[in-house]
């Protein structure tokens, strides 16, 4: 068999195994989550065990979350930017606020953006939606607070030469790890699997912003000492007519 067919075939079989566990970690993660509704739906439960309950969901949503993002990188990463569908990121902002909450059933979510009455396209549809969403749940995931409070705000920029709409989310108590303090997102790959826990979000809206041609940053705001606050930066192609 020709060297091509062989890689094409190895193709193919990776494929399908990402596939099939991701079906098998989703069907586990349903099966957990159903539990533990079950026990919160409980009237006997006490205040100490539905906090352990909640804190298990969030756990929960996430891992589901990190699972469908490998499936997504591999449906980008050999396309080009052109072959995806507009999507007004205005209103994947606001859906995706809207549903954040679910992921953190015990805390206190504020959301708000400037301005929010605009159409905003980008390339990218559904992706561009996962990807807004996996920035709001790792800021949300750096917040150690009982409530959070993410400003965002919409602008339109020029980006390699691109007309681009530049999405900006501050969270005033998010707390960067300390490797990523030079906001620069690239430092995860010189860390140890151990200490780059909690930015497997991050390192994922990356990765997916440069596939639909646009890009991610991170950087410190500078606040408090201990809780300098941080900024998540998503910068898309525009889309000049829909």
């Amino acid at each position: 068999m020709p060297t091509e067919q062989i890689g094409s075939k190895r193709e193919e079989q990776f494929a399908f195994y990402m596939d099939l566990l991701g079906h098998d970690l989703l069907n586990n993660n349903q099966a957990v989550m159903s539990y533990l509704e079950l026990l919160l739906a409980s009237p006997s439960i006490d205040s100490a065990a539905r906090r352990y309950a909640e804190k298990a969901i969030s756990h929960v949503k996430t891992s589901t979350l990190l699972t469908e993002n490998t499936k997504r990188l591999m449906a980008t990463r050999n396309a080009e930017p052109e072959a995806f569908r507009p999507v007004d990121i205005c209103e994947a902002v606001q859906r995706a606020a809207s549903s954040v909450q679910r992921f953190f059933p015990g805390k206190n979510i504020k959301f708000s953006l400037t301005p929010d009455d605009i159409k905003a396209n980008v390339l990218g549809n559904s992706f561009a939606v996962d990807l807004i969403m996996n920035v709001l749940v790792s800021a949300i995931r750096l917040d150690r607070g009982e409530t959070s409070e993410l400003v965002a705000t919409l602008a339109e920029v020029t980006y390699k030469e691109k007309k681009c709409w530049r999405l900006r989310i501050e969270d005033t108590n998010s707390e960067l790890p300390p490797f990523l303090r030079r906001d620069e997102i690239e430092a995860v790959y010189d860390q140890d699997i151990s200490l780059a826990v909690k930015t497997t979000g991050l390192l994922f809206a990356k990765m997916i912003a440069v596939n639909l041609g646009g890009n991610f940053e991170i950087e410190r705001l500078g606040g408090r000492q201990g809780k300098e606050g941080a900024a998540f930066i998503v910068t898309l192609r525009k889309v000049e007519k829909v």
